[in-house]
């Protein structure tokens, strides 16, 4: 057991993953939220180090694992997916309708989410490509549902339009 100050918390997660999202203050509201455990020492707040990256672990349902996920905002995400990993073509876009739809789990602080790396590797991944067609994108589908309206209704029309011819010169 490792108890620490959540500031001694977060500058060790730091020193493991430098590009965490995680701080003071999204510890306090998780806290709050009571959704880590914790503990008071006097007038601090402290915690078990060895408790944190299983409590994350859970909020974002992976694995039961003793390994702390890398926490990032969904921009941060992104950028670093961009940057590290081209290949896999995913988007801001695509992201969030993954978070909103479910399929990317995340933790909410305030009005801010924070999602983990290992949501887009093996064993994680099957969540996010299993609706993500990345040949479809969300304005061609609603274009095309337009499109489809118009044609059923154009074709459940009965009525032969009367074309008139109209001479030059007239």
């Amino acid at each position: 057991m490792r108890v620490r100050t959540l500031n001694q918390i977060v500058k060790e997660i730091q020193e493991i993953d430098p590009n965490t999202a995680i701080n003071k203050y999204m510890l306090f509201a998780l806290i709050k939220d009571r959704k880590i455990p914790h503990g008071n020492h006097g007038n601090r707040t402290v915690m078990d180090f060895d408790a944190v990256a299983p409590s994350f672990n859970e909020l974002l349902n992976f694995k039961k694992g003793k390994e702390l996920p890398q926490i990032r905002t969904i921009r941060a995400a992104v950028s670093e997916l961009r940057e590290k990993y081209p290949e896999l073509g995913i988007g801001e876009e695509q992201i969030r309708a993954c978070v909103q739809e479910g399929r990317i789990s995340s933790i909410v602080v305030g009005n801010r989410r924070y999602i983990a790396m290992q949501s887009f590797f093996e064993p994680y991944n099957e969540r996010i490509m299993s609706g993500y067609s990345p040949s479809v994108m969300k304005k061609d589908s609603i274009s095309r549902d337009v499109l489809d309206q118009m044609s059923a209704a154009i074709s459940r029309q009965t009525i032969i339009p009367k074309v008139t011819r109209v001479r030059a010169g007239k």
